[in-house]
C-alpha cells in the first residue's frame, strides 16, 4: 500500500511545504532523534516550481512527535494536507535547519521583509534569538537542535544575518585552550585574515613525536562537535573536517562522534546499535572524517579509492542541486584545486568491466544516475592527460584522495584539521600541499589546524599561527618560535623546532673519530676537508676554537 505523504502548509509567504524525512526514502516511519521527531524536508514553493531549502528541526514545546502536533492542530484542507500558519508561533515552537546553506537559499530567494517574515513565520531560532534562554530550557532543544556543538551556535548566532544579507565573517580571533593543566601547557590558536603579505587561515602544531600533537587535535575536534563541555565561548565554525591517513590514528569517524553523542543525550540507559547506520550518519551534517577507516570504523587500504569516487559523486550531485544560488561549481573548485599540484585535463572514472573510463565534465553533459551505476569505485578517480591515464606518485595519490574528500563535504567557514598530512609527501609535494590548502580555504572562508613534523609547512606559517611542543618531565610545553617563520630558511626552523642545534649528529662523532688525534685546524682539515660539507667544516672549527671565518678566508 502506498502511503501519501503528509504535507504541511505555511502560506502567508507564498508557500512554504514540510514534509517528514522519511517519505522519498527507503525507510517507514520518521526519524527518531533522541526520543523526538522533529525533522521535516523543507520547500520554497512558487508558481508551480519549488526549491529544495534542506532539512529543519521544528520542535513545539512539550511535545514529542511534532508532526502528530501538527496534525492536531492544523487546518486539514485537502486529504493529508494541513494549514499550519495558525497552530505554530514562537511562543510554543522553534525550528533551526541542519545546515547554515538553508539561509543562503533564502537570502537569494526572498527580498527585504519577505525574509523576517518567512523565519518569523517558521519560528526560526536565530531570527528570535532574543527567546534563546526560554528555548534552551525546553526539553528536546539541546540534544535534539544543538547537539553539533559549534556548528549549532553557528546556525544559530549567524542564520538571520546570511539570510538579510547582512553578514560577513570575523577577519581576525583567536581560541584558547586549556586542558589538563598538569599535562598541558595553555594554547592560543590565531587567525588573521587581515594580514597583509600573507593570510594566517591556518595554524600549525610542531614538534617530536610522542608530544601530543594528535591528543590535542583530538581534544579540540572533541569541543568542537560538542562532545566536551568548556566554558570560553569559541568562533562557530560551520563544518568540522578531521584529515588522517596515519595508521595508528584514533579520531572519531561520524559514528564513533554519534555513539559519544548518544552517551550525552540519548534519555536510555542501554543504548542499542541502530539498524541503519547510513542513516543515523546522515544526521551528522557538520562533522566529517577523511582517512583509512570506512564507515563502520574498520581500517582499509582501499577505502580512500571508493570514497574518493563518492566524493566526486556528491561533488557533482551539490551542484545539480545548488548551482542556482552558489556563485561557484564545487566540481570547479575541486578541478582548480587538484590542478595546483597534478598536471592534468580531465578527471575520469573507471567503467564497470571494461577497460575504458568515462571523462567527468560536471554536471552540464552527465548524467550523474549513469556514472553512478556503471562506473568502478575500486580503481578510485583517474586523471587524464592527452587521453591518456596518468601515473600518480604516491603523494599525488593521497592528494586524489584528501582534496576530493575536502572539498564535498566543505561548508564556507569551516575548521580542517589535518594530522601530519606529509606522511607520504616528498618536499615537492609539501608544497603542493600547501598551496592546494591556501587556494582552498580563500575559496571557502575557511581555516585549517595542522599537527605536523615539516619544516616546509612551517615556512609558509606566520610564527603566532605556529606553536612548538615539547615534552618535558611528563608535561607538554606549547611555545612560540623566537624568530618569524614566514618564508625563513629550512634549517633555521628545524634548528629551534627539533633541536637540531643541541643534538649530538652522526657525522659528528664520525668526524670527532678521525681528527681527535690532530694538532691543530690545518692538519684537521688537510686530512678531511675535500670529505665533508661546510656544515661539517664549520664543526671541524668549533671544535678547535676558530673562527669560521677562517674557513672563508682559507678558500
Amino acid at each position: 500500500m502506498i502511503v501519501k505523504p503528509i504535507l504541511f502548509w505555511l502560506k502567508n509567504v507564498r508557500d512554504l511545504a514540510l514534509l517528514q524525512d522519511h517519505f522519498g526514502t527507503n525507510h517507514s516511519s520518521p526519524w527518531n532523534d533522541y526520543d523526538y521527531i522533529v525533522k521535516f524536508k523543507l520547500y520554497y514553493v512558487d508558481n508551480s516550481s519549488k526549491q529544495n531549502l534542506g532539512f529543519l528541526r521544528l520542535l513545539v514545546n512539550g511535545q514529542s512527535d511534532t508532526s502528530k502536533f501538527l496534525i492536531e492542530n492544523g487546518e486539514e484542507v485537502e486529504k493529508n494536507i494541513y494549514e499550519i500558519d495558525q497552530a505554530i508561533n514562537q511562543e510554543i515552537a522553534v525550528s533551526l535547519p541542519l545546515d547554515i546553506d538553508y539561509y543562503h537559499k533564502l537570502n537569494k530567494l526572498l527580498t527585504g521583509s519577505s525574509v523576517d517574515q518567512f523565519l518569523a513565520l517558521i519560528c526560526d531560532a536565530s531570527y528570535f534569538y532574543s527567546r534563546i534562554s526560554t528555548y534552551k530550557s525546553w526539553d528536546g532543544f539541546n540534544g535534539s537542535l544543538m547537539r553539533e556543538g559549534s556548528s549549532s551556535e553557528a546556525i544559530l548566532r549567524k542564520g538571520h544575518q546570511i539570510a538579510t544579507g547582512r553578514y560577513s565573517p570575523e577577519e581576525s580571533f583567536t581560541i584558547n585552550v586549556e586542558l589538563d593543566s598538569e599535562s598541558y601547557d595553555p594554547v592560543q590558536f590565531v587567525f588573521d585574515n587581515d594580514r597583509e603579505v600573507s593570510k594566517t587561515n591556518i595554524n600549525l602544531l610542531i614538534g617530536k613525536n610522542g608530544v601530543g600533537k594528535s591528543f590535542l587535535l583530538k581534544e579540540l575536534s572533541e569541543i568542537i562537535t560538542g562532545v566536551q563541555e568548556i566554558d570560553d565561548k569559541w568562533p562557530y565554525f560551520h563544518k568540522l573536517i578531521v584529515v588522517a591517513y596515519s595508521p595508528f590514528e584514533n579520531f572519531h569517524t561520524k559514528d564513533d562522534l554519534l555513539d559519544e553523542l548518544d552517551k550525552k543525550y540519548s534519555k536510555k540507559k542501554k543504548i542499542k546499535k541502530p539498524k541503519a547506520p547510513s542513516r543515523r550518519r546522515m544526521n551528522v551534517n557538520e562533522y566529517a572524517y577523511v582517512g583509512f577507516r570506512n564507515e563502520s570504523g574498520k581500517f582499509s587500504v582501499d577505502w580512500p579509492k571508493k570514497h574518493s569516487v563518492e566524493a566526486l559523486l556528491n561533488i557533482l550531485k551539490f551542484d545539480r542541486d545548488n548551482l542556482w544560488w552558489e556563485e561557484r561549481g564545487r566540481f570547479e573548485i575541486l578541478k582548480e584545486t587538484l590542478s595546483l599540484s597534478i598536471d592534468f585535463d580531465n578527471i575520469a572514472v573507471r567503467l564497470l568491466e571494461s577497460e575504458k573510463f568515462a571523462i567527468i565534465d560536471g554536471v552540464s553533459n552527465k548524467n550523474i544516475k549513469a556514472i553512478e551505476e556503471s562506473s568502478s569505485k575500486e580503481d578510485g578517480l583517474l586523471f587524464i592527460k592527452n587521453n591518456e591515464v596518468l601515473n600518480l606518485s604516491s603523494g599525488q595519490i593521497i592528494y586524489s584522495y584528501m582534496i576530493p574528500s575536502i572539498v564535498s563535504e566543505i561548508e564556507d567557514e569551516s575548521l580542517i584539521m589535518l594530522d601530519e598530512p606529509e606522511l607520504y609527501l616528498h618536499p615537492h609535494l609539501e608544497v603542493g600541499l600547501i598551496d592546494m590548502m591556501k587556494h582552498l580555504l580563500s575559496e571557502t572562508s575557511s581555516y585549517s589546524i595542522i599537527a605536523t613534523h615539516s619544516a616546509i609547512l612551517t615556512r609558509e606559517v606566520e610564527k603566532k599561527a605556529v606553536k612548538i611542543l615539547r615534552r618535558k618531565n611528563g608535561r607538554t610545553e606549547i611555545s612560540a618560535p623566537g624568530f618569524e617563520t614566514y618564508g625563513e630558511s629550512l634549517e633555521t626552523i628545524i634548528g629551534e623546532v627539533f633541536d637540531d642545534y643541541t643534538t649530538v649528529k652522526p657525522f659528528q662523532n664520525d668526524i670527532l673519530r678521525h681528527v681527535n688525534s690532530e694538532e691543530d685546524i690545518e692538519s684537521a682539515i688537510k686530512k678531511i676537508g675535500s670529505d665533508v660539507g661546510d656544515e661539517a667544516l664549520a664543526y671541524i672549527a668549533a671544535e678547535f676554537s676558530v673562527d669560521e671565518d677562517y674557513l672563508i678566508e682559507d678558500d
